[in-house]
């Protein structure tokens, strides 16, 4: 048995009892935060110091808890390992069945029924057992050292990421900054303009009124000196008085006609430019830098790169000028290479629509059952034909009915669904194509929740989704799966399995829903079924892939009896298969394939 390690063991147990001050002392109940090395006992501070300075015991070793834990080696100088029960004989067999160490006479008395083998050998065994994990604890240690290098590099590339973020930042708001500083300087020499020309005109009016305001001062005055001499002075300017009276009566003040307007400031477009500043850039996971921006170089000029990434130096407004004219160009690149992708996606839509469609059975007539053929049996009606208008189909899969007698027709490649009477009247189409919410991408299967809502198989969407009886978006179940990786344990060179996890979908092919409004889900990628409560809240699983009873490969169609008795259309192994409510198996019915 290795004393050391139990011992060190002991001891941790012990530490954690003295931090609460939960570990008596062995002479009295206050807590021990003392023990001594060679009598293997705790004790507290006064009893530490008496076993200190007794004579029998003056030269043991007295450490705290966190000394010995921090220098373990001081439990190598522990008393040798006797046997205390024959005469201090030295332990040399080691007991299975009560694993501990004993002496050679304990074998052969109290532990003769035992299994035991000697120290060495069991010393061996436990050493050749932990030299067989070494190699399971390397690749482990391997695996977390690698992990942890990618967490460092992430670390750095986050720091580096916000670094150059930031200076991108400040760049942008520099380039928004000169735009407006450089709008400022323009209002402001055409404010300086106006101000001058309008300064010119008041001065010249200025000028024209105080010549005239001066000329009758002057011949008012001439008028008020002529009756300061004698009487026959006044008179003799008799007539110089009477005609400067005349001119300053007849003086008309100039008409002053000005066209000088009030200057001021009507601000327009601030609305757009707190628009501009609210999407001027968001803070998210990095894309392809590319397209035409402004950027500050590396000596502090402002220059714009183009769609090219061609560095273009100028003056502030030929640049923005430029910059706008790149911009567009750029749309327009990026609306041509959406449009791209978009079709490329629908032609992949439409391959794997066809690959699933070959994995369908062959559909061949139901013999029918020994009749009457004397008995007319006449055709009833037929209607819609292929198209994309209003009660046209492009591959009508799902059908289903409203409490109304309506029939609900999923109309696969046109992405919608389709309410059309009996007789094939037009009523209601709702969805359009596209992955937002309300939208549809390949529509499989449909049934009725609630009496009068739409539960809709959105397939190629990876979700299920419900409307409103006016065709109106209410709720989403479900998501794309995300497969995480798994490997199996202790097993080198394991192949990697997937699991797919609750509530998330892989192609649901088939929807219905029970007496108790749960809903049932043909999780036709994930090999299972998946069971919804009414308000969308996962409940459980049936079924995992495999060829076994109650085993499920590709399930495509599903449905409930009045006994909430669950039949699922197992595709990929060409059986139906029955299940109870709770998702036990019941009975299997398999069909050869052209039966």
């Amino acid at each position: 048995m290795n004393y050391y390690a139990v011992k060190l063991l002991e001891l941790i147990d012990y530490f954690k009892l003295e931090r609460k001050d939960r570990l008596p002392c062995i002479g009295c109940a206050e807590p021990a935060h003392w023990r001594c090395i060679e009598c293997d006992e705790n004790y507290c501070q006064d009893h530490s110091d008496f076993h200190h300075k007794s004579r029998a015991t003056c030269d043991h070793r007295i450490l705290t808890f966190k000394q010995i834990l921090l220098s373990p080696r001081s439990l190598c100088t522990m008393r040798n390992q006797y046997c205390t029960t024959h005469n201090n004989k030295p332990l040399e067999i080691f007991c299975k069945d009560c694993n501990r160490a004993i002496c050679t006479m304990c074998a052969v008395t109290q532990h003769k029924t035992h299994e035991t083998k000697e120290v060495a050998d069991a010393v061996a065994a436990l050493k050749a057992k932990v030299d067989a994990l070494k190699p399971q604890i390397s690749m482990s240690l391997y695996s977390l050292k690698q992990a942890l290098t990618r967490v460092k590099t992430a670390m750095r590339e986050v720091n580096v990421d916000a670094q150059v973020a930031s200076r991108q930042v400040s760049g942008m708001i520099e380039v928004c900054v000169s735009a407006v500083r450089e709008k400022e300087r323009e209002l402001t020499a055409e404010l300086e303009k106006k101000k001058r020309l309008n300064s010119e005109i008041i001065n010249s009016q200025k000028e024209l009124l105080e010549g005239e305001l001066t000329s009758m001062q002057t011949g008012r005055e001439f008028v008020e000196r002529a009756f300061i001499g004698s009487e026959v002075e006044v008179l003799c300017l008799e007539p110089q008085i009477v005609a400067k009276m005349d001119e300053l009566i007849s003086g008309d003040c100039p008409n002053i006609t000005s066209d000088v307007d009030r200057l001021s400031f009507t601000p327009s477009g601030h609305d757009n430019i707190f628009k501009a500043i609210e999407v001027l850039g968001k803070v998210g996971p990095a894309k392809p830098d590319r397209g035409p921006r402004m950027i500050v170089d590396e000596n502090g000029e402002l220059v714009l790169l183009d769609n090219e990434g061609n560095m273009v130096r100028g003056e502030t407004r030929d640049l923005l000028a430029q910059l706008k004219k790149n911009i567009i160009e750029e749309e327009i690149r990026t609306e041509d290479a959406e449009r791209k992708s978009h079709l490329k996606e629908v032609r992949r839509n439409a391959e794997e629509a066809a690959r699933l469609k070959a994995l369908e059975p062959p559909r061949t007539p139901t013999p029918l059952p020994p009749r009457d053929f004397t008995q007319a049996i006449t055709f009833s009606r037929c209607f819609g034909k292929q198209g994309m208008e209003t009660g046209m189909f492009n591959g009508p899969v799902g059908l289903s009915h409203t409490d109304k007698g309506y029939l609900v027709v999923c109309d696969v490649h046109n992405n919608r669904i389709q309410v059309v009477r009996t007789d094939g009247s037009y009523v209601l189409g709702f969805g359009v194509t596209g992955t937002g919410v309300g939208e549809l991408n390949g529509p499989n299967d449909v049934c009725m929740f609630s009496g009068r809502n739409f539960l809709v198989a959105d397939t190629y969407n990876d979700r299920v989704q419900l409307f409103a009886p006016t065709g109106r978006f209410i709720r989403t179940i479900g998501q794309k799966a995300r497969r995480r990786a798994m490997f199996m344990q202790n097993i080198p060179g394991s192949v990697k399995k997937t699991d797919a996890m609750e509530g998330l979908f892989d192609k649901p092919f088939g929807v219905t829903v029970n007496s108790k409004s749960q809903i049932l889900v043909s999780d036709m990628g994930n090999h299972r079924i998946q069971v919804f409560e009414k308000s969308g809240e996962f409940s459980r699983q049936i079924g995992s892939r495999g060829d076994d009873p109650g085993y499920l490969m590709y399930p495509y169609g599903i449905a409930c009896d009045t006994n909430d008795n669950i039949y699922v259309c197992d595709l990929g192994n060409q059986r139906v298969q029955k299940f109870n409510s709770d998702g036990k198996f019941l009975k299997g019915y398999r069909f050869k394939r052209g039966q």
